[in-house]
């Protein structure tokens, strides 16, 4: 796994003494966002459910004399998000970010999708979010500061794909979610805001990276290219960044433009 820091974000350094309480931490998004957070100067909690993952990351950081706490943490249990923030507070005081990167995804026929993989996902990938997210955010009005707490999403809220039923449900649950929170936040000064990604290079995609869109030739957006986790870390450092306090409720697409086309069912 690569132990490269994204490049740093609006400006370097602009996040010193900010908490930062990174979910999905392990690996993908979650593991850039953590990087790029600690680099502009956050001191970071990075929770997973992987505790291997989460070390590797925090020796990566630590070498560099960055901050940060591994945390293992099931997002879909009151319990361990309590013990989270607790856990943040103890170590580094009130939380000032949350980004919530976790998430899990299959493909099912929606004729064979069970109430019990329905329902897993969801606490997961929607309750998970809000659980986490009223945790955080009642640590922040406790303390009497402003906060800034991001989703990351997917653009499957806004167009479906076959197959990923439930998945497509808590990323759309997720949006509304957050234009919720952000209704009920911002007059305590916390803003809430989602990326939604479209083809980013990470453990849940890998399988389906085929060589045509690797290269370019199996056009998957404008841009030509499959997105990695750094071009949505970069997106989720400007939404906590103190230049972007007037932004929220919104969602900010990261897709290279997949969602701005007709799909192109050819190679050309």
């Amino acid at each position: 796994m690569s132990s490269e820091l994204p490049a740093a974000g609006p400006s370097a350094r602009d996040l010193d003494g900010k908490v930062a309480i990174v979910t999905g931490a392990g690996r993908g998004i979650g593991r850039a966002t953590a990087m790029l957070l600690a680099e502009e100067g956050a001191r970071v909690v990075a929770a997973s459910r992987t505790a291997s993952e989460l070390e590797e990351l925090a020796e990566v950081l630590r070498a560099r004399g960055r901050d940060v706490v591994a945390q293992v943490c099931d997002l879909s249990s009151v319990a361990s998000v309590a013990s989270l923030v607790a856990r943040t507070r103890e170590c580094f005081g009130e939380p000032d970010i949350l980004v919530c990167s976790h998430g899990i995804a299959a493909e099912r026929p929606f004729l064979e999708l069970t109430q019990e993989q329905w329902e897993q996902t969801l606490a997961v990938n929607l309750s998970g979010c809000f659980l986490a997210g009223q945790a955080a955010a009642r640590a922040m009005v406790d303390a009497g500061r402003p906060g800034r707490i991001v989703f990351v999403s997917a653009i499957n809220a806004l167009a479906s794909e076959p197959y990923v039923t439930d998945y497509d449900a808590s990323k759309a649950g997720l949006h509304g979610l957050t234009r919720s929170m952000a209704l009920a936040l911002g007059p305590r000064s916390i803003t809430v805001n989602a990326v939604a990604p479209g083809w980013v290079r990470t453990s849940i995609t890998e399988p389906y990276l085929t060589d045509g869109l690797l290269s370019g030739r199996q056009v998957v957006n404008p841009v030509g290219r499959i997105g990695e986790p750094a071009d949505v870390a970069r997106a989720v450092a400007w939404l906590v960044h103190p230049a972007s306090s007037y932004v929220n409720g919104s969602v900010v697409v990261v897709d290279g433009g997949q969602t701005a086309m007709l799909p192109l069912p050819w190679e050309p």
